[in-house]
């Protein structure tokens, strides 16, 4: 089952490990690094963050929304010397706002594409250390590796298109 939450410390942690104990030369393990799991932790983080503003805006537009009606029928403009025009107007300008960063950046968009393709990444290495899917006739890791490394290349290949596409068809 793919899991949808984000990978740990101590996911990235137990892949070094596997990284580690693999049977692939000193050299093979540092290429395994930066093309496999820095690629994995990149993706991770841009997910995150991508995902930690669509929402955090998403929050602001729900909750000052919600506000508009309350403080229009309340009498806490009152108490603070400004109009219920001014205060809903201000409230009103919040939540465009939060709406055109959202629908400008696509961060909805963006974080669910940088999931998508660090699980992809992250099945395919999963798949390499316990010789499975496209490795499972490979007798050990170091006969996989080559194949390993062309799969991650072509899907980092494919992610950069299909960003760069779903990119310049929005604008």
């Amino acid at each position: 089952m793919t899991r949808w939450y984000f990978n740990s410390k101590e996911d990235f942690k137990s892949y070094n490990e596997l990284i580690e104990m693999s049977d692939l030369s000193e050299t093979d393990k540092i290429l395994f690094r930066i093309s496999w799991l820095n690629y994995l932790k990149y993706l991770d983080r841009l997910a995150i963050k991508d995902s930690l503003f669509f929402n955090i805006l998403q929050l602001l537009v729900i909750i000052v929304g919600i506000l508009i009606p309350v403080i229009e029928q309340s009498e806490l403009n009152l108490k603070i010397g400004m109009s219920s025009i001014t205060i809903i107007s201000i409230l009103g300008l919040t939540i465009a706002i939060a709406t055109a960063l959202n629908r400008h950046f696509r961060f909805e968009e963006r974080w669910k594409h940088y999931r998508k393709n660090a699980e992809i990444i992250r099945n395919e290495g999963e798949d390499f250390f316990g010789l499975t899917g496209n490795y499972e006739n490979a007798t050990n890791q170091q006969e996989a590796f080559k194949k390993f490394i062309e799969n991650i290349t072509t899907i980092k290949r494919q992610e950069v298109n299909t960003f760069i596409i779903k990119v310049r068809k929005k604008q």
